[in-house]
């Protein structure tokens, strides 16, 4: 066994699953996190080096490494990293250190010390594998994992939670079909305010009533749903911009400080508006926001009439 890891991954789920795997091999083992945004690498080997009190091993997990990344982050804790290049070369064969970034720069020299001398786990795990994983003993076949990997946006971390309740909801026949998707799994407001964005944009107005009613059911008011959707509108209008910089989905998200599902969204939102269009609707909300904070009418009312003017 290595003494050693480093995750490379930007998912949330592969994290937590490569985790798993790793603690799984070994028995007894105590865990630890640190946050390399708030504690310096030093703290960590420190530890590492320290003996153990509670078990025989210790397993520390050390997330935002963003030392060994190509993106330069504002960092406000200085890391020692040559106290890292000593203890990679001669780690404590009692404990192991998992380190965790999005991705690595090779051309950084603790980059290297770590690929030679290093477990790299690189690979994102297939979610179609993770969902058969966690069926246990319930059954779906492919056309249903697929349309609920696409009902739930792609994202994993969603995946799974909805599949619990699933599990749950279907309990005794243990087979889980489509319409027992679109009974339990309810579409997220991220989902259904792009809907919502796309109706307002295109001048549907029967389908943007429709959609908002359906806001209104989810317990959403109606300065919340005026809030949100000029966000999204502006989020829309941010990514356009940057996309054709040529920045990608994942570059974008570290710059808006975003996870980068809602930035793939807002990409395929923003191909069908113009920067103009974009902007024109963002100045037609903010006078409407200005109404509703002013109390001219009743929020709700001051949004319907100006879905009744698109």
């Amino acid at each position: 066994m290595n003494s050693v890891y480093v995750i490379v991954s930007t998912s949330k789920t592969t994290i937590k699953k490569q985790i798993d795997n790793l603690f799984s091999s070994f028995k007894n083992i105590e865990r630890i996190h640190y946050d390399l945004t708030e504690t310096p690498i030093e703290k960590v080997i420190e530890d590492l080096d320290t003996y153990n009190f509670l078990s025989k091993q210790k397993g520390i997990v050390a997330s935002s490494a963003f030392f060994l990344s190509k993106e330069n982050q504002k960092e406000e804790i200085t890391h020692n990293i040559e106290i890292l290049e000593k203890y990679i070369l001669n780690p404590n064969p009692e404990n192991i250190l998992i380190l965790v970034v999005d991705n690595m720069d090779k051309r950084k020299k603790i980059v290297t010390t770590l690929l030679e001398h290093a477990k790299v786990l690189d690979q994102e795990m297939d979610i179609h594998s993770m969902i058969r994983e966690e069926l246990e003993d319930h059954k779906m076949d492919i056309k249903t994992i697929n349309f609920l990997i696409s009902y739930c946006g792609n994202d994993s971390e969603k995946i799974l939670k909805e599949l619990e309740k699933l599990k749950i909801y279907k309990i005794e026949s243990k087979e889980i079909t489509i319409p027992d998707i679109k009974e339990v799994v309810l579409k997220s407001m991220e989902d259904n305010i792009y809907s919502f964005v796309d109706s307002i944009l295109n001048g549907n107005k029967k389908e943007a009533f429709t959609m908002y009613q359906e806001l209104l059911l989810q317990g959403e008011q109606a300065n919340s749903i005026l809030s949100k959707l000029a966000n999204k509108i502006r989020l829309i209008y941010q990514v356009k911009v940057l996309v054709q910089d040529g920045n990608s989905d994942q570059k974008i998200a570290k710059q808006l400080n975003m996870h980068p599902y809602p930035i793939k969204l807002a990409r395929e939102a923003s191909y069908r508006y113009s920067e103009n269009m974009l902007l024109e609707y963002l100045s037609k909300l903010s006078i409407v926001d200005l109404k509703m904070k002013q109390g001219n009418t009743v929020a709700s009312l001051s949004f319907e009439v100006f879905m009744a003017s698109i």
